[in-house]
């Protein structure tokens, strides 16, 4: 690509720093592409593709980029009877302000011009206010910043290593090898006898096109490193390792010609690294209902995170699309702009234009990083070839890079690829490592975690019950790393703020884990957000001050009831900054003793879990947490009441009786349904709050949150009798929306938040609906209501 006069003169030369960007669309396709590649053309010349079907023309980056948005996006702005819509977009161009770790650049931004309420109207062109077009925004930087480029000739016009010679890719693999200390930090520390190997690798050492045999591991050994592949499986059928090919696909060899077009071409890459074995999901994992998938799943972690390298087929939908593609270098390249004239923005040196997305458009959105499964694939991995549509990325804890950006992503473009590297690097750390996952410059884990769901649950699975395990490989990382206790997603340390998570958008008809639907249904509580599909919002621990919480049945932090943790019997809570008081603890008498005994044996009853668990049962420490019960002991106020949507502020609110000026936001899970009064009218339940000085003007929609300051008053493990709020202050917290499932057991519905609440209201939430007839073991006055959360 190149950019065109107009975008040379009109744009980059301008001494402006904004302005209107053609006044037609013939005027922006006219300039989007031309015939002479020695002759950029001017707004005025006719657009030629027409005349060359099949031919890739010179192209302005700029031009073209916004044309095919429009033609993507909203076509019917090409017709000359729109004119009076157009120009449709506005441009500014800026310096970045210059730090350590950049050098000079200059950002052109496109920005979609927005008309006057009713202009539109006016025009007669109504449905033009719908359309929304991408602000597009590129970046300039000099051409000496950013190391040696290819040539159109070096980078060859395919991405096949066979044709180019792929001297990129064994540069990326040395200069690692060699100069990257942090990125095979676990590889030294796991070598030798304590090395982790795949139960089952594809031996690729013979001949090509030979057939290639599945070899176990604890049988056969393995000498040298393997590669791993991240590819999407897919609708159509394809070669698979079951019971009845086992023993074929074991002593003779898979046929060379089962293998599909992904495969094949991945067994190539890793012959081109000299790596003679790969691991391929699909043949190395048994796969059927006889198979040892769940098994395999927990070591998946393991699996990535001990390869050579990770081979990512990014552009195929399924097994045929394979690895390869033809390009023109000259499209694939960083645009070059030389000013014609000295000038005060550019001086007279050379520029590349880069679009800001290029990481993100060209490689996160693609079909294969679209796939949940895949997200842990990419996080876990050592270091990763990413075969593309245009051109290969490489990435390594150390380096970010694609072909047409060797040396790296230049630090402006770094945002999307710069904290997934780190946090790759982090996830490289040995076992038996001494240095913390979370370096004292970094991120907590808590804060890599809420971003690494948001991700994850932006992503797709084709069944939904694989929502945990595919997840699973990090959380056991991180679980380890923070020494607390994991289950179904969410974390045992404060974990009456973690139920309160939401969902992004509020777009779902049925609950996935509701759902009879094969592909979408799965066994998980729905106080996990694995219940739900869709990006998750995890919430921050709302404070490390202390400050009120629910309870469980015996008056202790939340927790779960995980198979192989010891939990001892119920004892009173004090506060760790309380000197001791005197408190009558359980009697030795015998009668205490008895009544104990049968206070706990109607729990288990009723929660469904058993004594048995009393005892430390064995368990794999790789495999994902099991629970006795799934149920969550929870003792607090469970209110009612209706909930309704917001024209004004577009959003749904909890509406408290008698207490028209309370804006509480409630966050469905599922789009509530008119006449269902599950949905209309929700229990809920506070599970998390604190006081803070009341602003100035006291709103109750959240507004004022950073004017917010916590009040240091309350012990740690807070009663609710303790937690009186002075009317000086006010009130914020989290809970969630729950609907009655009967014998006391809720199912929840979705989150509650709330900021700059008065005492009056918080006090209101905090009755309990019903109270007066539910039986007297299951409510008390100062603690609320015990129920289970399923």
């Amino acid at each position: 690509m190149k950019l065109c006069n107009y975008c040379q003169t009109s744009v980059l030369a301008s001494p402006l720093s904004w302005d209107e960007h053609h006044l037609s669309y013939s005027s922006l396709v006219a300039s989007s592409e031309w015939e002479s590649d020695e002759d950029p053309p001017s707004a005025t010349r006719s657009p030629l593709s027409h005349q060359h079907p099949g031919r890739i023309l010179p192209r302005c980056l700029f031009c073209w980029t916004l044309r095919s948005d429009i033609e993507a996006l909203g076509p019917g702005l090409k017709d000359e009877k729109r004119q009076s819509e157009w120009p449709l977009y506005r441009w500014s161009i800026r310096s970045l302000a210059r730090i350590r770790e950049s050098g000079e650049t200059v950002v052109v931004t496109f920005r979609q011009i927005v008309r006057e309420e009713g202009e539109y109207e006016r025009q007669g062109q109504g449905e033009a206010a719908e359309i929304e077009l991408p602000t597009r925004t590129f970046y300039l930087f000099p051409e000496d910043d950013l190391g040696s480029l290819p040539t159109a000739k070096e980078l060859s016009p395919s991405t096949n290593p066979s044709i180019s010679g792929g001297h990129q890719i064994k540069k990326w693999v040395e200069t690692c090898n060699v100069t990257h200390p942090g990125c095979f930090k676990r590889r030294r520390a796991t070598s030798g006898p304590n090395q982790f190997i795949p139960t089952r690798l594809l031996d690729i050492s013979g001949p090509p096109k030979s057939p290639i045999r599945v070899i176990e591991t604890a049988a056969t050994p393995v000498r040298g490193p393997y590669i791993s592949l991240s590819h999407c499986w897919g609708l159509l059928k394809f070669v698979e390792l079951k019971p009845e090919t086992r023993k074929q696909f074991m002593e003779e060899g898979v046929p060379w010609s089962l293998f599909t077009k992904n495969f094949q071409e991945a067994i190539e890459v890793a012959r081109f690294l000299d790596v003679g074995y790969i691991w391929i999901d699909s043949l190395c994992i048994i796969q059927g209902p006889d198979g040892d998938f769940m098994s395999e799943a927990n070591k998946m972690h393991q699996v990535y995170r001990n390869s050579y390298c990770n081979v990512a087929i990014v552009d195929s939908q399924d097994s045929r699309g394979g690895l390869f593609r033809e390009r023109d270098p000259n499209d694939v390249l960083p645009v070059r702009y030389q000013p014609k004239e000295l000038s005060a923005m550019f001086g007279k040196k050379a520029w590349r234009a880069v679009p800001e997305d290029l990481w993100d458009s060209e490689l996160l959105q693609t079909f294969l990083y679209r796939r949940g499964w895949v997200f842990q694939e990419r996080m876990l991995a050592p270091r990763i070839l990413h075969f593309a549509n245009r051109q290969v990325f490489w990435d390594c804890p150390s380096l970010s890079a694609c072909e047409t950006l060797p040396a790296g992503l230049p630090q402006p473009m770094d945002g999307a690829a710069g904290p997934d590297r780190h946090w790759r690097g982090r996830l490289q750390e040995p076992e038996e490592s001494q240095e913390p996952l979370a370096g004292a410059n970094d991120d907590s884990l808590e804060a890599f975690w809420k971003t690494a769901v948001r991700k994850y649950t932006s992503c797709a699975l084709t069944k939904g019950r694989d929502k945990l395990i595919a997840m699973w490989g990090i959380a056991k990382l991180v679980r380890d790393a923070m020494g607390v206790e994991y289950g179904a997603g969410l974390w045992e340390k404060n974990l009456e703020d973690q139920l309160a998570w939401r969902v992004a958008e509020c777009t779902m008809e049925v609950r996935p884990s509701e759902s009879t639907d094969e592909w979408i249904s799965r066994d998980i509580p729905s106080w996990s957000w694995a219940s739900m599909d869709g990006a998750i919002e995890v919430p921050d621990h709302l404070t490390i001050i202390p400050h009120y919480t629910v309870k469980d049945h015996f008056h202790r932090p939340l927790a779960f009831d995980l198979v192989g943790v010891k939990r001892y019997a119920p004892m009173p809570r004090l506060s760790d900054e309380a000197p001791p008081t005197q408190t009558r603890g359980m009697s030795d008498g015998i009668v205490e003793i008895q009544k104990r005994y049968k206070e706990l044996k109607k729990e288990e009853l009723e929660s469904g879990s058993t004594a048995e668990h009393q005892k430390i049962e064995k368990v794999d420490k790789d495999a994902e947490p099991r629970f006795h019960s799934r149920s969550i002991q929870i003792q607090g106020h469970v209110g009612r009441a209706p909930i309704e949507w917001d024209n004004a502020t577009k959003r749904w609110l909890l509406r408290l009786p008698g207490l028209s000026q309370a804006e509480l936001q409630v966050f469905p899970d599922t789009k509530p349904k008119i006449g269902v009064l599950v949905d209309e009218k929700p229990y809920f339940c506070v599970l998390s709050a604190k006081q803070v000085n009341k602003p100035t003007n006291t709103l109750f929609d959240g507004v004022n949150e950073n004017l917010e300051e916590e009040i240091k008053e309350l012990g740690d493990y807070a009663e609710p009798e303790d937690y009186s709020v002075n009317s000086d202050f006010l009130v914020s917290g989290v809970g969630i929306l729950m609907k009655d499932a009967g014998n006391h057991h809720f199912r929840r519905t979705g989150a509650l938040y709330f900021r700059n609440a008065s005492r009056i209201v918080f006090e209101k939430m905090q009755e309990t609906y019903e109270s007066r007839i539910l039986p007297i073991d299951k409510y008390d006055a100062k603690y609320g209501r015990k129920f289970w959360l399923d």
